[in-house]
């Protein structure tokens, strides 16, 4: 078995993701958790929510997120949400929590929390094309369950809020991506605000996974998830360099973001 980057799977393989689903009205959508195979209980959740009416389960299976999960002590948990074109157009569909799926996830988050005891009240959230879509609005929606959340390559997207300022967030998209310039302009506003986000586009990169990208936002969650507090650094998202927070100044304002640990702006500062 291969993970999505032709990389060997994991020697040992944990047992299959538990399946499950939640209705709200004529809806239902399939839910796939994977808690660690090791016996210590899960500290948190990643939710990892795939692109458009993509398989959750596709996700939970990865071998390269069952392997960080592991390291990290996390319980695995993808949805499976279904929309339409038409939909879409009309602002409605999964894209928009408030309209029905954040809920159905919060009502998975509490079967969750029922049968494995793990703390739920405030989770990471990984999301790549629909399923950035996802990952920011929930945040503006629900700001108090977000841990910190990343953001990769959504077609359009809601205004970033002040109500965000305690949100970590990595926002991505490749500079071949048609959805790049709406990405950057979000950002963009983002830094206006002072959120604490970070910001991170690769060259030579279309709309796809690429291991530059999960090797991103691997350390970027690894790092929330710890919770640990370790000297910051500034980055210049021009030349993505980056020097010890007490020399930020070198960096202008509009183009300066702020990594939370030497790894994370190690990882940060790599095209490849």
């Amino acid at each position: 078995m291969l993970c999505a980057f032709g990389s060997p799977a994991i020697a040992v393989q944990p047992a299959l993701p538990w399946t499950f689903t939640v209705s709200s009205g004529a809806v239902t959508v399939p839910f796939d958790a994977l808690p660690p195979a090791s016996s210590t209980r899960a500290t948190a959740v990643l939710l990892l929510v795939p692109g458009y009416n993509g398989s959750g389960r596709e996700l939970v299976i990865d071998a390269g997120w069952i392997r960080f999960a592991e390291e990290r002590g996390l319980l695995l948990l993808a949805p499976s949400f279904r929309t339409t074109p038409e939909e879409l157009k009309r602002r409605k569909g999964y894209y928009y929590p408030e309209l029905g799926s954040g809920r159905t996830l919060e009502a998975a988050l509490e079967k969750v929390r029922e049968n494995t005891g793990v703390n739920v009240d405030k989770f990471l959230i990984f999301g790549f094309s629909a399923g950035a879509h996802f990952a920011h609005r929930y945040a503006l929606w629900h700001p108090n369950r977000v841990r910190a959340f990343v953001a990769y390559s959504a077609a359009w997207w809601s205004e970033p809020e002040g109500s965000l300022s305690a949100v970590p967030a990595l926002i991505m998209c490749g500079e071949g991506d048609s959805r790049h310039e709406a990405t950057r302009e979000f950002m963009e506003k983002a830094l206006a605000l002072e959120l604490p986000w970070i910001w991170r586009a690769y060259r030579g990169t279309g709309h796809e996974m690429t291991p530059a990208v999960r090797r991103m936002s691997e350390v970027f969650l690894a790092h929330h998830a710890s919770g640990e507090m370790t000297p910051m650094f500034a980055g210049d998202i021009q030349t993505y360099k980056f020097v010890p927070e007490k020399d930020k100044e070198a960096i202008p304002e509009n183009m300066r973001v702020m990594l939370p640990s030497r790894e994370v702006a190690e990882i940060w500062s790599k095209e490849e």
